[in-house]
């Protein structure tokens, strides 16, 4: 009798995890993307280890370039793949273009403000129209920034000077010399590379990546909060600080406020958020989250790409010989270099796209969500749904690129014509409405710093057992 019972419920056991288990796996739609199940409250995580996007690359050879996973207790749609992507953000881009609220990022950013992380609403895009607006103005795209970013380059050489014949990790100096070209534009001012108040806002940056990535599984698995709290109050205390950071900027610039002398960024948002008063949510709030979102994109990913591409000049003597070669012959010694050399290193140019395809040092672009009920690649996809894309896969496709995990600036380089060959699946600043606003200043950034090395900095390196 108690044998029977006990089978009773192990039996009704099984079956509550079974219909748990399918109502957790039932899709918000009928013809919502396949994927793989998982376990019920925790979801897909059981199919992943790191590196997560060559995982999910992996699953998409399974379940097409678009399926969904459920993390948590919410589905997501993963995207894979050239065409799939561009259908997401190029040709659907208005179906796809806001941003879903991560609390990850509202750990600090509570109301979602700046440019990163907003959703894509009305007044938001009046205020992204003025900031693409004013940043071109500034020098974002143009050619007028080649003086700033020459300006930052000549003390980077002088510091140079300082130390020569001594052995050292220059990451760190990369990091402060693109980030002063950021500041240049948004604060007006550049900062001392010993600056102890610049120094720890740049640590305090790299601290913030490092804990987002530690606890941002946390989005989606709720639950778990709890025992990661000391991780979760030290990222939201670490994003607070450099909202700080700006927002000293902000007061600083409060105090010294004259609308016939518009100086930088700061001023140029103060002076319209003068005229709109309290239209389209112009406010310092607002301003500082915008500040820190050109800070950190402006100085991470760049300096990142920089210290890749050093990086890969060493593991590939041969490349680094012909990459030095034409800037030699084209430049020489005697002078800095100008944009208008570019057209003439074409080979250095190719060199610079490999890096950033190679490296794809954003494998993910920013989480998306619909903005409506859409289709994607055939499958219906509901409002609000969240939508992760896999840039990586579009860099590291066999298909695309012959042996992908090969570094071969050759892929964009035409020996024949000695021209530069573009090619129409790269796209390491995203696409769409939501594509980096800081793309051209990037190019600018990473043409004249490789440059520079290229010509005046012999890199090596020595062999250890």
């Amino acid at each position: 009798m108690l044998d029977t019972i006990v089978l009773l419920l192990l039996l009704a056991l099984v079956i509550l995890i079974t219909w748990v288990t399918i109502q957790h796996y039932q899709p918000p739609c009928k013809n919502f993307p396949p994927g793989p199940w998982g376990i019920p409250f925790i979801g897909s995580f059981v199919y992943f280890s790191k590196p997560i996007y060559k995982n999910m690359w992996e699953l998409s050879k399974q379940y097409g370039s678009v399926y969904s996973l459920k993390i948590g207790h919410d589905f997501r749609v993963l995207v894979s793949g050239s065409d799939a992507i561009k259908e997401c953000l190029v040709k659907k881009g208005n179906d796809y273009a806001d941003r879903p609220p991560l609390w990850v990022f509202q750990l600090s950013n509570p109301r979602a403000l700046g440019i990163a992380n907003a959703c894509f609403e009305e007044a938001f895009q009046r205020r992204r129209r003025f900031y693409h607006t004013t940043l071109r103005g500034l020098g974002f795209g143009k050619t007028s920034m080649e003086s700033k970013i020459t300006e930052e380059i000549t003390v980077l050489l002088n510091h140079f000077k300082e130390i020569v014949d001594t052995p050292l990790d220059i990451k760190d100096i990369i990091y402060r010399s693109v980030s002063n070209i950021i500041c240049s534009i948004t604060f007006g001012k550049r900062f001392e590379y010993t600056d102890p108040e610049f120094i720890y806002m740049i640590d305090t940056m790299h601290k913030w990546f490092e804990l987002i990535q530690k606890i941002f599984r946390l989005n989606a698995i709720s639950f778990l909060r709890p025992f990661y709290r000391n991780e979760i109050n030290h990222c939201a205390n670490v994003g607070k600080d450099l909202h700080r950071f700006c927002q000293q900027q902000i007061d600083d610039h409060h105090a010294t406020f004259n609308e016939d002398n518009i100086r930088d960024f700061i001023d140029a948002y103060l002076d319209e958020a003068r005229s709109q008063q309290s239209i389209g949510g112009f406010s310092d709030e607002d301003l500082q989250s915008v500040l820190v979102d050109l800070f950190v994109a402006g100085t991470d990913t760049t300096a990142t790409t920089l210290n890749w591409a050093l990086l890969l000049m060493i593991l590939h003597p041969s490349i680094q010989e012909k990459v030095f070669n034409e800037i030699h012959e084209s430049i020489g010694v005697n002078r800095l270099p100008k944009l208008d050399d570019r057209k003439h290193l074409p080979y250095t140019e190719a060199t610079l796209l490999e890096v950033q395809r190679f490296a794809s040092i954003a494998p993910f672009a920013l989480a998306h969500s619909a903005l409506k009920d859409s289709t994607l690649c055939g499958y219906d996809i509901p409002k609000g749904t969240i939508v992760i894309l896999n840039l990586w896969s579009v860099h590291h496709d066999p298909k695309l690129w012959p042996e992908p995990d090969k570094f071969d600036p050759n892929r964009f380089y035409d020996a024949s014509t000695e021209t530069v060959q573009k090619h129409d699946s790269f796209m390491p600043f995203s696409a769409g409405r939501r594509m980096c606003m800081g793309e051209q200043l990037a190019k600018h950034e990473l043409f004249f710093i490789l440059l520079i090395y290229g010509s005046t900095v012999q890199v090596c390196y020595t062999c250890r057992d």
